[in-house]
């Protein structure tokens, strides 16, 4: 529970004011009349997993997540202004990336009194604190849910996330140490894809998420990505490979758990790579993580924690 102990507020760029005593009609107009843009799909995901996705009226380009009903708005720097206007949104909800929002929208936004919401999640820590936060303004605590209460209230007391069990904590859960299972699957890799082979190493969010696991990083030096030969990952000799190749959403992710794969259908998946003299494939511990929302830092990551931490225990099954 360190993370949720750990929580701090993220503040946005634009508040607004607390409702005046009195107000309760206003109040209640004005979380049914919410209309949301989230030029983020991180933080779309956030959302319709707080019960938001209703109010969602313009997605970023990318996403693949929300409503084929709801329009597309563009990305960071590639906005459909006209189309922004005309939904007339309450809120904009962005992702702090290394260039800054556009001018041209912040300019529009104070012209038109949206309020943008602006989060980094570069790490697992940001995403936790920023689910927690999308919690706390958008669905408060619970003495101050309900229909007397405001859509969002930036004024709230931070000792009161003390008193019930926050969303990080579900990621908490996920993201804990396993143990035995942990430190019996050795070294690990991680790949994003095998043509060609593509490494998450040290400051990754996928990096942080097994360390949290137990489990210890086959790359412990060098960036966030590197490109790798095959080569490189005989000279690595990881004892385990897990394998980010996230499949299309369907209906069914909603129902049951995943199946594990076969080892002849990882094979055909992965190619030249199950031929490599490592130990990874002399002791059969190649995994691919299908999750459709595998490489997207948000809160879907306590799902992938969940598969990740089944594919080592099934390992330490094979134990000898």
């Amino acid at each position: 529970m360190f993370i949720a102990l750990m929580m701090v507020l993220v503040g946005c760029t634009k508040s607004s004011p607390r409702p005046k005593p009195g107000d309760e009609s206003k109040q209640e107009a004005a979380a049914d009349e919410s209309r949301f843009v989230v030029l983020s799909p991180a933080i779309a995901v956030m959302l319709r997993d707080l019960g938001f996705e209703d109010s969602i009226v313009a997605k970023h380009s990318y996403d693949s997540v929300l409503s084929d009903s709801i329009p597309a708005a563009g990305s960071h720097l590639d906005i459909d202004y006209e189309l922004v206007i005309e939904l007339d949104p309450t809120d904009v909800f962005f992702e702090k990336l290394a260039t800054d929002l556009p001018e041209r929208f912040r300019t529009l936004a104070d012209e038109h009194d949206w309020r943008i919401w602006a989060y980094e999640l570069k790490t697992l820590d940001d995403i936790a604190t920023t689910i927690d936060d999308l919690y706390l303004k958008l669905v408060g605590f619970p003495d101050t849910t309900g229909p007397d209460a405001g859509l969002i209230d930036f004024e709230v007391d931070p000792t009161a996330k003390f008193d019930i069990e926050l969303p990080s904590a579900r990621l908490a859960r996920s993201w804990s140490p396993m143990g035995k299972p942990a430190t019996n699957a050795g070294r690990v890799l991680i790949l994003a894809g095998v043509d060609p082979p593509g490494a998450m190493g040290p400051g990754s969010f996928h990096a942080q998420l097994i360390e949290r696991l137990g489990i210890t990083p086959a790359i412990e030096e060098g960036g966030m990505w590197q490109e790798l030969d095959y080569e490189d990952i005989i000279e690595l000799a990881p004892d385990s490979i897990l394998i980010f190749t996230p499949r299309t959403p369907d209906a069914d992710d909603l129902i049951g758990e995943p199946e594990p794969m076969r080892w002849d259908e990882i094979v055909t998946k992965v190619g030249k790579l199950a031929t490599l003299p490592i130990p990874a494939v002399e002791s059969r511990r190649i995994a691919i993580i299908a999750h459709p929302l595998g490489l997207l830092p948000s809160s879907s990551l306590g799902q992938v924690g969940d598969e990740i931490a089944e594919v080592i225990r099934r390992w330490d099954q094979m134990q000898p």
